[in-house]
């Protein structure tokens, strides 16, 4: 970097993204006749099975300011029920989540890896979660996957972002030791520092859980926001999944049941080079 070298991370808050998630099912995005018809029209990654689960606001420091304006509503939040409650094997939920844009445009879907959970969870011998995380903005999948560490040691998880040339960016998502509800902090790699925050505040059925930027470049940078407003709405899940996983494991191990692999997360996992689904299939995946 030519000059003097922009200083990363700080105190101010250059961009929040608030995921509220809604206590009841009755709400401005939904109440209206065929409300739903008029969502899928308008793109197909709303999918019968989807359900209008809360709202995305936003709040952008302006250049020149110290405080952040007020927060406006930009989109709302999805769940895939086909894929989770409706699914008739408990092993073979999976946690599919999506974004999307005050117009009905497609954002950002959130995707759980239940065949990688899995397999790591058999090596940790501890149900640890993973997660895949598409966008808008790239081409790219980005996985986000629970790390495993000493017993002191807080949740973690970890992702990394591709950037021009080759280069790439890791990020840890740590776990505060002493908080009122399920706080986060993101650190970067290359400067070793807090770049970002993730703080939840639970409801007995919605909550709210927020994203604060305090890296001036992140803040700008789509991709990183997409993913950390993700891991955001999985907290609210994440209890759900654990137990589930462990006690699938258990009656796997047992001989009493066994997950399938739903063809969807399959395909994030496919050679890149060859097609795994039909052309009629995508706008759906």
């Amino acid at each position: 970097m030519s000059g003097k070298e922009l200083k990363r991370g700080g105190n101010i808050v250059y961009r929040l993204l608030s995921q509220d998630l809604y206590a009841t099912g009755i709400h401005a995005d939904k109440v209206g006749i065929k409300k739903d018809e008029d969502w899928r029209s308008k793109s197909r990654q709303f999918t019968q099975d989807s359900d209008i689960i809360g709202k995305i606001d936003e709040s952008k420091l302006k250049k020149g300011t110290k405080e952040l304006p007020p927060r406006e509503k930009i989109g709302f939040i999805t769940i895939r029920n086909g894929q989770w409650r409706d699914e008739k094997n408990e092993m073979s939920r999976r946690l599919v989540c999506k974004l999307f844009s005050n117009n009905g445009n497609w954002i950002a879907s959130l995707e759980e890896m239940v065949a990688e959970e899995c397999a790591l969870s058999f090596a940790s011998e501890a149900p640890y979660l993973v997660f895949s995380v598409l966008t808008k903005e790239s081409d790219v999948v980005t996985y986000i996957r629970q790390a495993k560490r000493s017993a002191l040691a807080t949740e973690s998880y970890s992702f990394y972002i591709v950037g021009p040339q080759g280069n790439f960016e890791v990020f840890r998502i740590e776990g505060a030791r002493v908080s009122v509800g399920d706080d986060f902090t993101v650190r970067m790699l290359a400067y070793d520092t807090p770049v970002a925050k993730v703080d939840s505040k639970f409801g007995d059925i919605g909550g709210d859980f927020t994203v604060t930027v305090n890296d001036e470049v992140l803040a700008e940078n789509e991709w990183f926001c997409r993913v950390l407003q993700c891991f955001a709405i999985a907290l609210k899940y994440r209890h759900e999944i654990r137990e589930r996983l462990d006690k699938g494991l258990k009656a796997w191990a047992g001989g009493k049941s066994h997950p399938t692999q739903h063809r969807y997360e399959l395909s994030l996992l496919a050679n890149p080079r060859r097609l795994t689904l039909k052309a009629d299939e995508f706008d759906e995946v």
